[in-house]
């Protein structure tokens, strides 16, 4: 993401990459990612940056716990108050919180959110992708049902996989 092009992005456009970092599992790339936003791009990490990189660290099973501790101004438990404080009825507060569980071997502190989602009627955020073919833009969301040009969709991701063969 070095400005190559002349494009600086934002501290938005980082929660988006490494959002992104965190659903493919990228270790590597997402520390170093997060690592680079002062020295480089002169972006002060907020709460939402060190959220993903939480999130990122507890799905590859490593200290997130660790990593926790040392976010400026929060250890331990208030980790999750503030990943929770800002949006209470965010679904993804409420993931990211039990994986940390999870990771940590804390089980029943992990079901503990997922069953606080449910006892609050607060459900998972389905994720969203959009792609682009000529001048159309389809977007899709995960479901188990078939979307509105999912058909489109599922061709043009195909020509990738095809060309790769």
């Amino acid at each position: 993401m070095r400005n190559e092009i002349g494009i600086q992005p934002d501290d938005i456009t980082f929660i988006g990459v490494l959002s992104a970092c965190v659903h493919a599992g990228l270790l590597d790339y997402g520390p170093c990612l997060f690592n680079s936003l002062t020295p480089v791009f002169k972006i002060i990490p907020q709460i939402e940056h060190y959220s993903c990189m939480v999130d990122l660290l507890a799905r590859a099973g490593e200290e997130a716990w660790d990593f926790a501790d040392k976010i400026p101004g929060q250890v331990g438990e208030r980790v999750i108050n503030r990943i929770m404080e800002p949006e209470p009825s965010s679904s993804w507060n409420y993931v990211v919180s039990s994986n940390i569980y999870a990771t940590s071997d804390r089980m029943d502190d992990s079901a503990r959110m997922i069953g606080l989602m449910r006892e609050r009627d607060i459900s998972k955020t389905p994720g969203c992708s959009w792609v682009e073919d000529k001048d159309k833009v389809l977007e899709f969301y995960t479901s188990t049902e078939p979307q509105h040009g999912a058909e489109d969709m599922y061709q043009l991701m195909a020509i990738p996989v095809d060309e790769m063969r």
